[in-house]
């Protein structure tokens, strides 16, 4: 349990958050909704009839938006100004964009704050108080990479807040709507699409909700809005230009992403084999043998993610289970720019809620907070370029990926826990 006197750690936190606010505000203007911009550009897009998956701008052949057809829905509300994008050599410039870069941020602060309370009802802990702690030290030192995340104009915040409330209602046993909420993360993003596995693992009847919900999320939706065909053609585009390069190939030259901001599994296998850039990658072994290390490494995480996660002990272990599919999420896809790491705010919390309890041993507390603090070191030195081209930040997040798969595992070989909270 984390030992800090409230009305000290309180005031810590408050001016903590001024200062963030503070230099957010001014990061926002500087950058300008660099990001946002390709959103608001699939929107106007899809409002012009037209391709979202194409790339403008000359810089690389992969498309700009990458996302399902129905993200570009979620975006109309924020198209706040009526000059069409210019595309620029690498990247989109839009005129008058910034009353649609607020809106856009203090949306999402909202949603942080919703996610804040879904938390607090989704991941078990000894006391309401010491939740509340636990979550206010987990956004503090998840707060530099959420920082990172607001004032590039992402949108990785407003897939957490779908996926959170997908397991809220999962816990709750509302399959269809939380099967609905499920694919609207993963319509922010696909490989959120991973937690259907837990899903499954968890209750088997979520397939028939998972199978539903896709059709009203992924075609009628959509359909409504774009019309059938047109809908139609998107959905096919995003599957040629997105989906198939990466997961239907037996070739890594088909999805190599050396990017040194990317912290995903195949991006940092590759930097282990493959140098150069986009069009000029030189291989120290075949494509095909990258791949299929990649592949091989991401079937053993699957595998002991699934094996740690299968038996369901007790409510404290569950918010350990969460963060395996997350960082499954974050590592197994073709690329994981830093921003993503944002989500360490629910790997904090889980940690902390569960070292709470009284029952957890000494030595598993430490080694529990020594693996956060790992996460923690390795996510602040990504403002170093060294650092992300040795791929800090995904070794240390495989390190609390294996931390958590061992204490899981050690958990299954003993007798479960008598409840000592009720849920939330």
């Amino acid at each position: 349990m984390l030992n800090l006197k409230t009305s000290n750690f309180d005031r810590l936190f408050i001016i903590y958050i001024i200062i963030f606010v503070l230099a957010l505000s001014v990061a926002i203007y500087a950058r300008g909704g660099r990001d946002l911009k390709v959103d608001i550009y699939g929107a106007q897009q899809a409002l012009n009839k037209d391709s979202i998956y194409k790339n403008p701008t000359g810089d690389d052949p992969r498309p700009l938006f990458r996302y399902a057809p129905g993200f570009a829905i979620m975006v109309y509300p924020f198209i706040l100004t009526s000059q069409p994008y210019k595309a620029v050599r690498g990247h989109i410039e839009i005129d008058g964009i910034m009353p649609s870069v607020f809106a856009w941020y203090f949306f999402k602060i909202l949603l942080l704050f919703l996610s804040a309370i879904i938390l607090l009802k989704l991941i078990p802990c000894v006391s309401k108080d010491v939740a509340l702690r636990n979550l206010k030290v987990s956004f503090m030192l998840a707060l530099p990479l959420i920082g990172c995340e607001l004032a590039n104009g992402q949108n990785k915040i407003l897939a957490l807040f779908f996926m959170l409330l997908a397991l809220w209602l999962f816990s709750r046993k509302k399959l269809f709507i939380s099967a609905l909420c499920f694919c609207l993360a993963a319509t922010v993003h696909i490989p959120l699409a991973i937690f259907a596995v837990y899903f499954v693992l968890r209750n088997k009847k979520f397939i028939l909700n998972l199978a539903a919900a896709a059709l009203v999320v992924f075609f009628l939706l959509p359909s409504l809005v774009f019309g059938v065909h047109f809908n139609i053609y998107l959905l096919k585009e995003w599957f040629l230009n997105n989906i198939k390069p990466f997961c239907l190939t037996n070739s890594y030259a088909t999805y190599a992403d050396l990017r040194v901001s990317s912290q995903s599994l195949p991006s940092a296998i590759g930097r282990m084999f493959v140098s150069g850039y986009t069009g000029n990658f030189k291989y120290l072994i075949s494509p095909f043998a990258v791949h299929a290390v990649i592949r091989a490494v991401g079937i053993v995480l699957l595998f002991f993610s699934c094996f740690a996660s299968w038996k369901r002990l007790n409510p404290v272990s569950e918010g350990l289970c969460y963060i395996l599919f997350f960082i499954l999420s974050i590592l197994l896809p073709q690329y994981s720019i830093t921003y993503i790491w944002s989500w360490s705010l629910v790997f904090y919390f889980a940690v902390f809620n569960y070292i709470s309890y009284p029952e957890v041993s000494h030595r598993k507390r430490k080694f529990m907070l020594a693996l956060a603090a790992i996460l923690f070191i390795t996510s602040i030195s990504i403002s170093l370029k060294v650092c992300n081209r040795f791929s800090v930040l995904f070794w240390g997040t495989v390190i609390l990926w294996a931390g958590i798969v061992g204490v899981l595992i050690k958990n299954i070989w003993r007798k479960p826990w008598q409840k000592t909270c009720r849920k939330s």
